[in-house]
């Protein structure tokens, strides 16, 4: 009869009303935001459903109206108001935010990839035992992650708590100035942000020092300012990983981070091997030579060698040979000189690896990965990116 006429009305009117008070209000419940975690305005519906009453609810539609009507209009607000609020996803507190189009096409990144690649190799050469260092700057980076109130994240602001004078992280200020100067030559030709060259130049360094190749996930955007200055929930707590003595505060450091055992000692192992293996190294005379533009000429083999090679020589051969002296240590029921093996599951795993450096190779491009993506979400890219099956292979 005439009830369902006049309610079908009313909520058409409704619609229309809402319609016209968030465009009024200039709100953006509707549009896409452009990055996850970041905090919508809130108006219009969305401020009925938070405790309006029906005076206020019926304050917005024009004219004076019966009870059964008012009890309409309410009834469709609220439930407007809820549809809406469930179609806006939940604040994010991760400050990693990527884009994997953020350098344009793939010939773009490989470009970009091939340019950081050999500035980072060219500084390693130079410097052999600045290799591990780059490694532990982009774990400690990704140790600023919090499991619990997922902030933090590998954002690349560590570089600049390293130059502050962070006492625990000044054993790593001769690699954040390297990383600093790589970024510098990257930027008088191409766009790089800082968090992409410290996971990069982690990757790459167990590359140039005999290990595995590992993708990385180009795209990470630098923190804006006010957020990089905006005072976290928890504060943050830097381990000291140049310490042999500080077992206790890492290992805290990484289950803080939602990470295990397992990832504290691929991490450590590949350290050991790093340090050695840099020190075993003889640096050769070579020349780099950098033109105008500050690139440095890339390295071509005069035969067909490795593809790890195209951008110079390797410092040696990754091993699982740190570990096997862990293992002995523990077997003797002696204290390893690396105090964090002494916990007792980082030392299991210790011994696992040490039996096994097929495994060991295999798992540590696994652990890396996994480290380089605590708190990151996806700001764009393509769907498969989106979903996590992007291309990450650089």
């Amino acid at each position: 009869h005439k009830y369902p006429i006049a309610i079908t009305t009313v909520m058409i009117r409704f619609c229309k009303l809402s319609a016209l008070f968030l465009i009024a209000g200039n709100c953006d419940a509707f549009s896409t935001p452009n990055s996850f975690g970041v905090q919508h305005q809130v108006c219009g519906v969305l401020q009925m459903q938070k405790g309006a009453d029906s005076n206020h609810i019926s304050s917005i539609v024009t004219g004076e109206a019966s009870s059964r009507r008012r009890w309409l209009k309410d009834t469709v607000g609220i439930l407007t108001g809820s549809v809406v609020a469930s179609s806006i996803p939940d604040q994010a507190y991760a400050s990693v935010f990527l884009d994997p189009d953020r350098y344009g096409d793939k010939e773009l990144k490989i470009a970009t990839v091939n340019k950081l690649r050999q500035n980072v190799r060219d500084s390693i050469l130079k410097n052999p035992s600045i290799a591990p260092l780059f490694v532990k700057v982009a774990v400690q980076d990704a140790l600023t992650y919090n499991a619990k109130s997922e902030e933090g994240g590998p954002d690349g602001t560590i570089v600049n708590a390293i130059l502050s004078g962070e006492s625990s992280l000044s054993g790593l200020k001769v690699a954040a100035e390297e990383l600093v100067e790589i970024r510098k030559k990257i930027k008088r030709t191409t766009e790089i942000t800082m968090a992409d060259v410290v996971a990069f130049a982690g990757a790459e360094a167990i590359e140039t020092a005999g290990g595995p190749r590992i993708p990385i996930q180009l795209g990470k955007m630098d923190p804006e300012p006010a957020a990089s200055k905006k005072k976290t929930s928890t504060p943050v707590v830097y381990a000291d990983l140049c310490s042999s003595k500080a077992g206790k505060d890492v290992v805290d450091a990484f289950a803080s981070a939602g990470l295990t055992e397992r990832e504290i000692a691929l991490i450590y192992g590949a350290l050991g091997s790093m340090e050695s293996v840099a020190t075993a190294f003889k640096k050769e005379d070579d020349d780099f030579e950098e033109n105008e533009m500050g690139d440095v000429e890339v390295f071509i083999p005069s035969s067909f060698g490795s593809p790890q090679e195209m951008f110079g020589s390797r410092l040696g051969k990754m091993d699982n040979s740190a570990l096997k002296d862990v293992a002995a240590d523990i077997k003797k029921k002696k204290m390893p000189s690396v105090d964090i093996f002494n916990d007792e599951k980082v030392g299991q795993w210790a011994v696992k690896y040490a039996g096994n450096n097929n495994g060991f190779m295999k798992d540590l491009p696994e652990a890396y990965t996994k480290i380089m993506a605590l708190g990151g979400r996806y700001t764009g890219g393509k769907v498969g990116s989106l979903l996590g099956s992007g291309e990450s292979d650089y």
